[in-house]
């Protein structure tokens, strides 16, 4: 994909047993944005005369379908699992020619000493195949993404699941510009078959999302493999090394009592308790206090920009702690 000055849009969709949603957005978008590239991922169309004959289209019925709504198509690039053509594509009485590019959803299997094989997905029903859907849709979107692309991406086609994996892409990989979309349509309509909404029976919403990197800059430096699920495991381990270094600055903060206050709190310990074992013991009624002061002063350290909290019950305030640091205090085996 070339691009001389302005950056390129891109238009992505996932493909189900209802064409049509690639189709109504595509001619609601189009006119707003010149898309230089529209890609369809699906999974297998390969034709299954096995199959049980159905209400609603077959895959090979959908990409057929879907197929036909692009004239003139010139096959640019075929390899496995891709084909890339250049097409005209009606929208009223206006024709717009772009790529028109269709990705299938493989399944990589590795055997021990062998090389990696790809092996078409039927559908996205098991854990194999949803997590083959899952990377053949984050790959997609990161490399449009490389080359700059702005992205809108519909995921109103296949299974739930699948929107829940462009949804996912999304919040990893998308910039400001770039956006999701959602196709609702009347029952009459969808059920008509029609690939295209000339009497407006259908909207287009735009999707909200919260990009990852907007909300902490430095997660966005952990993706940098192709693979989403080693990400998704980067940025545990680096959410987790940071909680582990706030919930440490804080605890350096605190004087020997209180310090075993909150170990006894996370033991589950009730405040006569604490007290009674304590080096120096304690009244249940200052343990109470000094609990009071941990909790809003935790509070305000992990509250960017907050200077001062309300005080909850004092159940809702124990419950708290003991969640925050029960399994810190458990890992070091440190009991009051």
């Amino acid at each position: 994909m070339k691009t001389v000055g302005k950056r390129p849009y891109v238009y992505i969709a996932t493909l189900g047993n209802a064409p049509q949603v690639v189709t109504i957005a595509l001619d609601r978008l189009l006119p707003q944005y010149p898309f230089v590239e529209v890609c369809v991922i699906h999974t297998d169309a390969t034709p299954d005369a096995n199959l049980p004959q159905m209400k609603f289209s077959t895959m090979h019925e959908s990409v057929q379908q879907l197929d036909a709504e692009f004239e003139n198509a010139r096959l640019l690039e075929e390899t496995a699992g891709e084909k890339v053509w250049r097409v005209d594509y009606r929208v009223g009485d206006r024709y717009y020619q772009f790529r028109y590019r269709r990705v299938l959803i493989q399944r990589e299997v590795q055997e021990p000493g062998e090389l990696a094989t790809y092996h078409p997905v039927k559908d996205v029903e098991t854990e194999e195949n949803s997590q083959a859907a899952f990377r053949t849709i984050f790959r997609t979107v990161k490399r449009y993404k490389a080359q700059r692309a702005i992205i809108h991406f519909n995921l109103a086609g296949g299974r739930k699941s699948m929107s829940v994996f462009a949804m996912s892409a999304a919040q990893m990989l998308f910039a400001p510009g770039d956006k999701l979309w959602h196709v609702m349509s009347r029952y009459e309509f969808m059920n008509s078959r029609a690939m295209h909404d000339e009497a407006e029976q259908s909207r287009l919403v735009a999707i909200p999302y919260v990009s990852v990197t907007s909300l902490h800059p430095a997660l966005g430096m952990l993706i940098a493999s192709n693979d989403p699920y080693d990400i998704l495991q980067a940025q545990e381990n680096y959410l987790h090394l940071m909680d582990l270094q706030r919930k440490e600055k804080f605890l350096r903060t605190l004087d020997f009592d209180e310090y075993q206050i909150l170990v006894g709190v996370a033991q589950g310990l009730n405040n006569e308790e604490i007290g009674s074992r304590l080096k120096k013991s304690l009244a249940a009624k200052t343990v109470a206090n000094k609990l009071t002061t941990i909790y809003e002063t935790y509070l305000v350290s992990i509250s960017e920009g907050v200077t001062a909290v309300s005080r909850p019950e004092n159940e809702n305030m124990r419950t708290f702690l003991a969640a925050e640091f029960g399994a810190y205090f458990q890992q070091r085996n440190e009991r009051l």
